[in-house]
């Protein structure tokens, strides 16, 4: 296709993605009792989770938290954050709020309610020396940071303390609009053997007695960078019946090159059909091109953490060329992909690690590090933290024909 220039389950804690509801959470959530407690840095301290990001945009309007002491006078406070890469920056924050004098399960509401985008972060800060808030130990990722400080401004994760134990803490509210897709790679741009690759999207509402129109946005997160919420949208309106057209969306969003597309609605709204092809325009001798799919973000071809997937190299790649595509979550991912002959005699592994909204294509042999590939070749892909839509694509050298086929997650680590 393009070619650029050279299931861990708990009756704790509740981090399954949701389904699209008008529900908004952040944060892990919990039940029970915690079986840890967070890093005691300092006595002041900010811990922020980052397994659990805002499912939708919308406000918080209650924050559960455990608090280790009861009857803590001002003892916390409840934060909330923006992610950018690596940078974290406060939005809003509540309290301090006392802690319960009968129960370390605490409720507190939000009073205002917290706007927030969907991917924001929440945190707790211990602001006095009663108590601390709990965790739950033993999982494999980085479940939350933690600062030295009453955090108010930017932190960078790098400065902070990463601790694997998710907090027992989590918000609930309203939702106003949500990701209800993505298109892993679009692009608009000439690549090898005289290739002219373009995207089209078609948009449908069909629905069955449909009146009116729907609308919603398109978000496109350009290629090896972290989306951000200032990413080129462009906001579509398509009425019962009517089928509305981008012949080329990248040049529609003012782009050329790689990235991938978001799909934005309204809560409870109805989403378009969407009909998204990658072709290459070989002009009078016209097109060649493949149907990508739209990837619901509970769909199996999202990678979570503790699930492997698996692609398939070409039959022949010294006729094709074969990349690799990586498009993340709000929370960024860690993977381990391992290159296995037909045989499956392990050849290469490699490890790596994205931020969040990230999106890359690259040749197979740039991804394994200088490992050629070879026909009929297994590639296991493991996330250990975070989520990920893996892809690999394939493109005849002559024709420029091109292919996809997408990692499906059907193995949990166990």
């Amino acid at each position: 296709m393009f070619k650029q220039p050279v299931r861990l389950a708990s009756l704790f804690l509740l981090m399954a993605t949701p389904l699209f509801s008008q529900v908004l959470t952040i944060g892990p959530g919990f039940s029970g009792t915690p079986n840890s407690s967070d890093s005691a840095t300092a006595a002041v301290r900010t811990d922020i989770d980052l397994v659990s990001p805002a499912s939708a945009t919308g406000t918080v309007s209650s924050v559960h938290v455990y608090w280790s002491t009861i009857g803590c006078t001002n003892a916390l406070k409840i934060k909330f954050f923006r992610r950018s890469g690596n940078t974290l920056t406060m939005t809003a924050e509540r309290g301090p709020f006392s802690t319960s004098t009968s129960s370390t399960d605490n409720t507190f509401a939000m009073s205002p309610v917290v706007p927030v985008q969907q991917g924001d972060l929440i945190g707790v800060a211990r602001v006095a020396n009663c108590g601390n808030a709990g965790t739950f130990f033993g999982f494999p990722s980085a479940g939350n940071v933690v600062f030295s400080s009453d955090v108010t401004g930017s932190v960078d994760i790098t400065t902070g303390f990463l601790s694997g134990s998710p907090l027992a803490l989590g918000g609930t509210g309203t939702a106003t609009e949500q990701i209800r897709g993505i298109i892993p790679v679009v692009g608009s741009q000439a690549g090898s053997n005289g290739s002219n690759f373009k995207t089209s999207l078609q948009l449908l509402f069909g629905a069955p007695g449909s009146t009116g129109s729907i609308t919603g946005k398109l978000v496109f997160h350009p290629a090896s960078t972290s989306g951000s919420s200032s990413d080129p949208t462009v906001t579509y309106t398509v009425g019962a019946g009517q089928v509305f057209t981008y012949p080329d969306i990248v040049a529609t969003f003012g782009r050329s090159g790689l990235g991938s597309v978001d799909l934005i609605t309204a809560a409870g709204a109805t989403k378009p059909v969407i009909i998204t092809r990658v072709y290459n325009d070989a002009g009078t001798l016209g097109t060649a091109g493949l149907t990508e799919d739209t990837i619901d973000p509970a769909d199996t071809r999202v990678i979570n953490t503790g699930f492997t997937a698996f692609l398939v190299t070409p039959t022949d790649p010294t006729k094709t060329r074969f990349n690799i595509g990586v498009r993340t979550g709000f929370s960024g991912a860690t993977l381990t992909a391992v290159l296995r002959d037909t045989n499956g005699t392990t050849l290469k592994t490699v490890t790596k690690t994205y931020l969040p909204n990230w999106f890359e294509q690259a040749g197979s042999d740039t991804f394994f590090t200088g490992t050629a590939i070879g026909p009929n070749q297994s590639i296991a892909i493991t996330v250990s933290s975070g989520s990920a839509i893996v892809y690999g694509s394939t493109t005849d050298d002559i024709t420029n024909d091109p292919n996809i086929q997408f990692a499906v997650a059907l193995f949990g680590i166990a």
